[in-house]
């Protein structure tokens, strides 16, 4: 890409604007609540900006425009399917999530299949928000290489520091803020390269020979069970999510955690469509540019210089942000639920900072995993985060709308077998069944078993384990004891 002055300009003046504000807003946080939670006062505008500008990362932008390339309008699954599964979160879990006052989705398991889930939860929901990471670096990866025409390994270490920046001095609210000033005005450049794509594909000569096949302009391109897979991962995917039950929880009330969800969904579905139609012309017209470059492609050679620069400038602060958003949902599982019961941290203060360090240990491994796995595509790791991190969705419901009804002993061997068939059904066992259903029929099997067998069954159950555990304990104090 041949930037000039303007583009350069604009793009780092973009850049500087969000993240500057979003840091701003939040240079009074002193605790772990008001850095985790915004202090449990956001409003409808915070809420939707927070969850509008994590999912418009990597895959709802970059890559959307890197599958449609190939595949067309089925591509738009991604950006609908996070849409609706907002909407279906904040019509009938924004009561129930805002209202528990808690600040994990571990914390929500432990209530009701006691401290033992805590941990297991944290582990499969923080491999989940992993792989999502990853789906939004790789994109801001080579954007950044070829931006400033340096390697994939310096791109990386800058990325890395503004990552670090976003989130490690804005917190919560310094997301909320940077999200929503971001998401207008990528909403509005969006607005701009829809309507600069639609008039080039209209006047494409050859425009019926390049897309004679059928897929390129239906829904349903890759399948009608791919398509369902895809839309039900990314359901479950958004409500089994750290990052967007915390925005939840930090909402002033229940009400305004559901009108913030619904206005996220309503700005996030329709930016599929303009990455869409972007990577369609430049597939047709210039075949030689790689799919993940199609959109900022696009922006740099048909956009207003100033304006093309605004674009780039946004585009990698979604990424960022996605990317922050992500890991700062992980950050607060691990400090939370490992890392301060385990140093025994007191004080908000000393919480504040395992948040932080997390969140920077944290972010370096994505980094590096990225940096293993260039060549991959970008959506792979949404939709594989999306199933593994769907393995705690049906415990979890059951925990927030009928507490106590499955027994302990049932729950995490729910979770567990539902993630380990959600990783290994098609990479090891080459299932036909998609990964996802397969996870959730394992997980649905195991309930069902747990809630038909009976209450006093499972008391003898978890009455057996117990006295195994107190035994096994017992032998290892002896052992040492002899020793």
């Amino acid at each position: 890409m041949m930037l000039s002055t303007s583009h350069i300009f604009f793009m780092f003046a973009t850049m500087f604007l969000i993240i500057g504000c979003g840091i701003i807003s939040a240079k009074k946080i002193r605790s772990a609540e008001a850095f985790s939670l915004n202090g449990r006062k956001g409003s409808t505008t915070m809420v939707a900006g927070a969850i509008a500008g994590t999912c418009m990362g990597g895959g709802a932008t970059v890559g959307t425009s890197q599958l449609a390339a190939s595949i067309g309008l089925s591509a738009w699954w991604f950006t609908l399917g996070m849409g609706i599964g907002f909407i279906i979160m904040g019509i009938f879990f924004a009561r129930p999530l805002r209202n528990s006052r808690l600040e994990t989705i571990s914390q929500i398991l432990i209530l009701s299949y006691g401290k033992e889930s805590g941990p297991v939860a944290s582990i499969i929901t923080s491999f989940g928000l992993f792989f999502t990471c990853v789906a939004s670096v790789l994109p801001a990866t080579y954007i950044l290489a070829h931006l400033l025409n340096i390697s994939v390994y310096l791109a990386s270490f800058i990325l890395l520091l503004l990552i670090a920046v976003y989130i490690f001095f804005g917190g919560m609210k310094g997301a909320s803020v940077s999200g929503l000033l971001k998401t207008v005005i990528l909403w509005a450049m969006m607005l701009l390269m829809c309507h600069i794509a639609y008039i080039k594909l209209d006047t494409l000569p050859n425009f019926d020979q390049i897309f004679a096949e059928s897929y390129w302009f239906d829904i349903y391109g890759q399948g009608f069970l791919q398509s369902l897979e895809n839309i039900c991962s990314l359901i479950v995917g958004v409500f089994c999510s750290q990052t967007y039950v915390q925005i939840f929880f930090s909402a002033s009330d229940a009400r305004t955690a559901r009108n913030g969800a619904i206005i996220a969904a309503l700005i996030s579905m329709p930016v599929g469509i303009p990455c869409i139609m972007a990577a369609m012309y430049m597939h047709a017209a210039h075949p030689e540019v790689p799919a993940i470059m199609s959109m900022p492609e696009f922006a740099i050679r048909y956009m207003h210089p100033n304006l093309a620069g605004i674009t780039i400038g946004a585009l990698l602060v979604a990424l960022i942000g996605s990317v922050s958003g992500l890991c700062f949902g992980m950050s607060t599982m691990v400090s939370r639920d490992l890392v301060v019961p385990l140093a025994r941290l007191k004080t908000s203060a000393q919480a504040l900072w395992a948040n932080r360090i997390c969140f920077l240990i944290l972010i370096t491994g994505v980094i590096f995993f990225s940096l293993y796995n260039l060549d991959s595509q970008v959506l792979t790791w949404n939709f594989l985060s999306m199933s593994l991190r769907g393995s705690i969705f049906l415990p979890m419901v059951l925990a927030l709308l009928y507490p106590k009804l499955l027994p302990p002993v049932w729950a995490i061997p729910a979770m567990i077998i539902s993630a380990f068939f959600a990783l290994t059904a098609k990479s090891v066992f080459n299932m036909p069944i998609p990964p996802l259903f397969v996870s959730f029929i394992a997980s649905t099997s195991i309930v069902v078993l747990g809630l038909s067998i009976g209450r006093k069954y499972n008391y003898q159950i978890m009455k057996g384990l117990v006295n195994f555990r107190h035994r096994i304990f017992c032998k290892k104090t002896e052992h040492s004891l002899h020793k």
